[in-house]
């Protein structure tokens, strides 16, 4: 501190004090110290230390000033909104709903989960009326809003997850794909690591692979792989699948081809379908079990194939009987549960069914 002030009693001499300076140096040390206590030197200090920092805009300009303070409120206020808006997208998402509606018209009955939401935050929180009502320039809630939040939203999930991935000591992935109702084939993604002591899964994301071939879906699981990773090939100690061939596979399948590149990443059967085909196997030796599920998958075939017998049934019952597949298991349970809330209208039915055989 001593140096620095003398520097700066050496400038304010020059600048303020006698041309000639001090005619004597062996006082320097005690004038030093004096002047660090002077209302000049203590100006001076604060001057340096925000010297740069301050617009000078702001200093010659009182307009410009004002101008700068409104368009920081405007700014904090905009934030303020944003955070509403985005709270209600993330409501949807945390219990799984649809942002967009069918109608979202300003007299609709339904506009749409995430649109009333907003509308019912609005009548409760003035300034997003406000904001709603007089903002014509940006309000928040298009369409295009909404995706560009929910990319916002799930890169920073994805940001989050990569920096755990890398203070995890292990990782493991998981994938599964199916064919949607549109004959589009989709590939979801779940890693699971440890967090501090406590394992977790984390879905990724939710792919398109180029086909379902062992090196359209490897290729997929390998890109995401390298992205999450970052290089540490030898984290990744388990992969998990179902049991199709074009998944396990020891040469060709999908766990082959990624072992090749992570070299811990050992295959382990998937323990839910395990469980699905163990459970599948010990009722099917079971007389009781086989006539019962033929019956039960007869029924929704008997129903579903005779436009006169589906609206039989129709005048009966307010929803369809579900046809179980071999390879969802859940349609099982779904076709069971329906038999079963429905028991008695499907039975008047088939009476009524079988009385309008005998009739004709």
């Amino acid at each position: 501190m001593h140096y620095f002030a003398f520097h700066v009693c050496c400038l304010e001499a020059i600048q303020y004090g006698p041309k000639d300076g001090f005619a004597c140096i062996k006082n320097l040390k005690e004038k030093t110290e004096k002047h660090e206590n002077s209302r000049k030197h203590i100006d001076n200090v604060i001057s340096l230390s925000v010297l740069g920092s301050v617009s000078i805009k702001e200093r010659l300009s009182e307009a410009y000033r004002l101008s700068v303070n409104a368009h920081n409120k405007k700014v904090t206020k905009n934030r303020e909104i944003s955070s509403k808006i985005i709270d209600c997208i993330k409501f949807c998402g945390h219990f799984e709903l649809p942002l967009v509606g069918h109608d979202e018209t300003d007299d609709s009955a339904n506009p749409g989960v995430f649109k009333g939401l907003i509308n019912h935050a609005s009548q409760i929180d003035p300034d997003l009326r406000a904001h709603l009502e007089s903002n014509a320039a940006f309000k928040g809630v298009s369409k295009t809003i909404q995706n560009e939040i929910l990319d916002c939203l799930l890169q920073i999930y994805r940001d989050q997850i990569r920096i755990n991935t890398k203070e995890a000591p292990f990782v493991a992935v998981m994938a599964d794909d199916t064919t949607d109702v549109s004959e589009h084939t989709q590939m979801v993604i779940v890693l699971r690591y440890l967090v501090g002591e406590e394992v977790v899964e984390r879905f990724w994301e939710f792919f398109t692979p180029e086909n379902q071939t062992a090196d359209g879906l490897s290729k997929c699981i390998l890109d995401q792989l390298n992205t999450v990773l970052e290089g540490n090939a030898e984290k990744l100690i388990a992969q998990t699948f179902d049991g199709a061939s074009v998944m396990k596979g020891k040469k060709g399948g999908v766990q082959a081809k990624i072992k090749s590149v992570y070299n811990n990443a050992h295959f382990i059967h998937c323990y839910a379908h395990q469980l699905k085909l163990i459970m599948q196997n010990a009722a099917s030796v079971t007389r009781g079990s086989q006539i019962f599920f033929s019956n039960l998958s007869g029924i929704a075939a008997f129903f579903s194939r005779s436009p006169l017998r589906l609206n039989v049934l129709t005048k009966h019952m307010t929803s369809r009987i579900p046809r179980p597949s071999s390879t969802r298991r859940k349609f099982h349970s779904r076709t069971v549960n329906k038999v079963y809330e429905h028991f008695e209208p499907s039975k008047n039915a088939w009476r009524k069914y079988r009385v309008h055989q005998m009739l004709l």
